[in-house]
C-alpha cells in the first residue's frame, strides 16, 4: 500500500512527463531539431566562456 503511495507519484514525475517530453519531441520537423541543436549549442559556448572568463580574473 505505502509503496504505491509513492511510487505512483514518482512514476508520474518521472516517467511520463519525460515520455511525453521525447514523444513531443520526435514528432517535431527537422528545422526544430535544428533550433533546438543551435540553442544547445549556444548555451555551451555561453558556459565556457563565463568559465573561461572566472579563470582570467587576477
Amino acid at each position: 500500500m505505502l509503496k504505491k503511495l509513492i511510487q505512483r507519484p514518482l512514476k508520474f514525475l518521472f516517467v511520463d512527463s519525460t515520455v511525453n517530453i521525447l514523444g513531443d519531441l520526435f514528432e517535431q520537423p527537422l528545422v526544430m531539431w535544428a533550433f533546438i541543436g543551435w540553442g544547445w549549442l549556444a548555451i555551451m559556448v555561453m558556459g565556457a566562456s563565463v568559465i573561461s572568463q572566472i579563470a582570467a580574473l587576477p
